[in-house]
């Protein structure tokens, strides 16, 4: 059986990057079409990926490519008008600041970069991006882009935002009826959540995000067996699997993603388990039929 036939890698990193990645898009793409997934969304920490997108689109057939933005301070930080263009342009996930998250930047003592894996080009200090004003609200502009990705029916995902930020920022998208939410990477070091918390954000519609790179040595933040269990809790309907992967010192994003569905196999989950979480429910957050 082919573990990847029809399956979707909703985060995953290739270059051209900052960062030194394993593969470009071309090659991603050529890579995941020969292993027979539907997609992939190509996620940049410093650009909008959605032309890049498109090319690749033109030139490898038969696979899916999409783009999406990450509100980081190269693209004006949370900025509406760099959302609206990006959406317009065929856009499928916008994701809130990473890199240039104060909640990253804290965790790396002031740092905008990775120290698993450094910039290859100098980075400017940042001050950090925080969604909450000085009284602890949230900032309008943030109402003004969750209401532009509802309006165009695509994804707003969490970024690198400590946990209470995330929390607020879901609660506030559920309630203005934004339908397609995800939360990155919960399990991750930079911002890992409780369990209970991500039940929370599950309740209120939300997916998360289950990741190879949570497993990796570098990036080490769970066991297999509690990542397990984490999505036995949460349910399978709300959990997408992705590698994250990109990284230069890791296997290609292709080979990572088979080694992680063989790896949950072997902890206990089913194939139509996987099939739902790999398959199906990033279908339905990229608006594909399912």
């Amino acid at each position: 059986m082919n573990l990847l036939e029809g399956a979707i890698d909703i985060h995953v990193h290739s270059s051209p990057s900052i960062f030194p990645r394993s593969v470009d898009d071309f090659q991603l793409a050529e890579q995941a079409k020969a292993a027979g997934m539907r997609a992939i969304v190509l996620k940049a920490h410093e650009e909008s990926t959605v032309s890049r997108a498109k090319l690749v689109s033109k030139i490898v057939q038969g696979i899916e490519v999409y783009g999406s933005l990450v509100l980081n301070e190269y693209v004006g930080g949370l900025n509406p008008y760099a959302v609206d263009l990006a959406i317009q342009q065929g856009a499928k996930l916008i994701w809130m600041p990473t890199g240039s998250a104060r909640n990253h930047i804290e965790y790396y003592q002031g740092q905008s970069d990775y120290k698993e894996q450094r910039s290859t080009v100098r980075l400017l200090p940042q001050k950090g991006i925080t969604i909450f004003d000085e009284n602890g609200k949230l900032l309008p502009v943030v109402y003004d882009i969750i209401d532009l990705i509802k309006e165009s029916d695509v994804c707003l995902a969490t970024g690198h935002l400590s946990p209470r930020e995330t929390k607020v920022l879901v609660q506030t998208a559920a309630e203005r009826g934004l339908g397609k939410i995800l939360v990155a990477h919960p399990d991750l070091k930079i911002n890992k959540m409780e369990l209970s918390l991500q039940c929370e954000l599950v309740a209120l519609g939300a997916y998360v995000e289950k990741s190879m790179l949570t497993l990796m040595p570098k990036w080490k933040s769970i066991e297999p067996e509690e990542l397990v269990q984490g999505i036995r809790q949460l349910g399978v309907e709300r959990c997408i699997l992705q590698t994250d992967f990109g990284q230069a010192n890791h296997p290609t994003p292709t080979v990572g993603y088979q080694k992680f569905i063989e790896l949950l196999l072997e902890y206990g989950l089913e194939e139509k388990e996987i099939h739902r979480m790999a398959c199906q429910n990033p279908a339905i957050l990229l608006g594909l039929s399912t």
